[in-house]
């Protein structure tokens, strides 16, 4: 008989309560996660919730922090310029009342007692102003520049002078915009607006430690660097100066280019590279891949120079910069470091002594340093050096002290190419048609002098030599600022200069004091004058205190100037205050449509949460009862 398998189809106890106990859990944390989802309103909160979601959330977090920094970056600027705003208005008044000061004291009605009175109120407008200038905002001077932990403008030197910094601090406004909060101290205030400007090209020369980055470059544009070839006739090879740094990285890289007889180094008088090969070769330089390397630095030679000729570069002047030394300016010259540079301004002389210095900055720390109350820094386009008169109301002139220094600098502030129209403020020397000046000698002899084409200094002393038969030498000075006029004659009559035909050149020049035996040296008349606010504030009180209507009237003319800076300076301000207005509001609209797309992402939808919450909890009692009866089952419900 045959023996069939018994189909019971039935599930043991232990399978049945695993099943029982997985859907009861996985119910149960589903109920957790929307119970924490309800509390924290929160769909996402741990980014195991949601990973894709959840590193969006994170992106989004981040944007919203850094447009937070950009949003404090743009409150504090907009407080920042509407405080420099709320000052240049209060300057504007300031300014305006001094004019009305200086237009009612002009007048052959208004006493001398009126213009004291006036000048005691032009003296607190002075006070006031540098108030202002000295303003803080949070700790910060308004007009200070990067250095503005401390004050700007100090006294000094019997005027004001600027100590703070024309460089603005910026801040980060959004991802591409960096953008100053700050307005320049010295261009509000005019304290910077006199200067000695260097005329004598002061381009070093080339060594072999010159680096590329410093030069200006044959075409004037830098250095561009990448591969060049070499020839020689016979031979080809590419010198890759795409990581050279210095001139001699270039001339070394060519050397071991292996063309042949081929060899490079820095030409006679050290401002351009120089090529050169055997008599027999025939060389050849060029530019490849669209590159300018060659033509920047000035070897460019496409076409054969012929057997045995060298190439000779073209000129690629190097910049002067602060580690530039004082023996490499001027092409390799250099300039006087034996004798003193000469600062006369205000009431102090200071004979700046430069003969430990061995660079620029050397040099610019020794006339920064001298107590000359002026600032030198190296001028904009790399080649030359400028003094400026940072005290306002002061006069400034540099000098020599029996040496060329000064010349060799070019910051000589009165010489023999200054031209006659620079001379006394920029009032020229006034000539009249004919002979200007008579020069008497000691032999009792006399002769005049006609200036009227003269047009600079040179031309003065050329014409006075002229005039005098070889009687009398005219130099400049090597120890003042002044003409050097020396008697060569005997005899017991005086040396004397004198004005003829009303002309008033010999006092425009400086000639108003006596000869000293056979010299006459005339007084130095091209003294560099700081203007700006305090300046001409000062000249106004100076000028109502003497009742000098001339200098009020011109005190009213510089003050117009200044209020004229001062109105245009405060609309660039008010511009930029709108600007950074403008990018909080655009700012603004763009956090609230991420704020809504993080929203959308992480926060719990509570109508959704809720059902789901319910439905969660009737399917957990479903499972609960269900399990109950299913696990209550005994071996007696199987029988029978």
């Amino acid at each position: 008989m045959a023996i069939l398998p018994l189909q019971l189809a039935r599930v043991s106890n232990l399978l049945r309560s695993n099943v029982a106990n997985q859907t009861i859990a996985r119910t149960q944390s589903s109920l957790l996660d929307v119970q924490n989802q309800l509390s924290t309103g929160k769909r996402i909160n741990v980014p195991s919730d949601d990973p894709g979601d959840s590193a969006i959330v994170q992106q989004l977090r981040k944007t919203l922090e850094r447009r937070d920094a950009y949003t404090d970056n743009l409150k504090q600027a907009t407080s920042q310029l509407g405080e420099v705003d709320s000052s240049l208005s209060d300057m504007s008044g300031l300014l305006l009342q001094a004019q009305t000061i200086a237009s009612a004291n002009v007048g052959s009605d208004v006493t001398a007692e009126q213009r004291q009175s006036a000048a005691a109120v032009v003296k607190s407008l002075y006070g006031q102003m540098l108030t202002l200038a000295n303003k803080q905002l949070e700790g910060m001077y308004l007009f200070a520049g990067d250095k503005a932990d401390q004050p700007p403008f100090v006294e000094a030197g019997g005027g004001v002078k600027f100590v703070g910094s024309e460089q603005v601090l910026q801040n980060v406004y959004d991802d591409n915009s960096v953008l100053p909060f700050m307005v320049d101290g010295a261009e509000v205030f005019g304290a910077l607006s006199s200067r000695v400007a260097g005329n004598v090209d002061l381009s070093p020369r080339l060594t072999t430690t010159t680096r590329l980055s410093d030069l200006k470059g044959a075409n004037g544009k830098g250095v561009q660097l990448g591969p060049i070839t070499i020839g020689n006739g016979s031979t080809t090879a590419v010198v890759d100066l795409t990581h050279a740094d210095t001139i001699g990285d270039v001339i070394n890289a060519i050397n071991g280019a292996g063309v042949g007889g081929v060899t490079a180094g820095i030409g006679a008088g050290g401002t351009r590279l120089e090529i050169i090969g055997t008599p027999a070769e025939t060389l050849t330089v060029n530019d490849i891949s669209g590159g300018t390397t060659a033509s920047d630095l000035g070897i460019l030679h496409p076409t054969g120079t012929g057997a045995g000729v060298a190439i000779t570069g073209q000129n690629i002047p190097a910049l002067v910069t602060p580690l530039t030394k004082l023996a490499d300016l001027r092409s390799g010259a250099g300039i006087d470091t034996a004798h003193n540079l000469v600062i006369t301004n205000g009431a102090a002389t200071i004979n700046v002594n430069i003969s430990a210095c061995v660079t620029v900055e050397d040099l610019l720390n020794a006339i920064n340093g001298s107590n000359a109350n002026v600032r030198a820094e190296i001028n904009a386009a790399g080649n030359g050096v400028n003094i400026f008169n940072a005290t306002q109301g002061t006069l400034m002139s540099i000098g020599e002290s029996g040496g060329t220094t000064a010349a060799d600098l070019g910051v000589r502030s009165y010489g023999p190419s200054t031209q006659l129209s620079e001379l006394n403020l920029g009032k020229g020397v006034r000539t009249v048609s004919g002979a200007d000046i008579q020069i008497g000698t000691a032999d009792g002899n006399s002769f005049q002098v006609d200036l009227s084409s003269a047009t600079t200094i040179q031309d003065v002393m050329n014409a006075i030599s002229a005039a005098s038969g070889g009687s009398v030498s005219a130099v400049f000075s090597s120890t003042t600022n002044g003409i050097v006029l020396t008697d060569g004659t005997a005899g017991g009559s005086p040396f004397t200069i004198s004005p003829v035909n009303f002309s008033n050149a010999a006092a425009d020049l400086g000639f108003t004091n006596a000869a000293v035996g056979n010299t006459l040296t005339s007084s130095d008349v091209n003294m560099v004058k700081a203007t700006g606010v305090f300046s001409n504030l000062a000249k106004l009180r100076d000028a109502l205190l003497s009742s000098d209507q001339t200098a009020i009237t011109e005190s009213a003319e510089g003050l117009k100037e200044d209020y004229d800076r001062v109105t245009r300076i405060r609309g660039e301000t008010g511009a930029r205050v709108q600007e950074l207005e403008s990018r909080q509001n655009r700012l603004d609209e763009q956090n609230l449509a991420t704020k809504s797309l993080l929203s959308s992402l992480e926060d719990t939808d509570f109508t959704e949460a809720i059902s789901r919450f319910q439905t969660l909890q009737t399917a957990l009692q479903a499972s609960l009862q269900t399990s109950g009866r299913m696990l209550n089952l005994s071996l007696l419900d199987f029988l029978g």
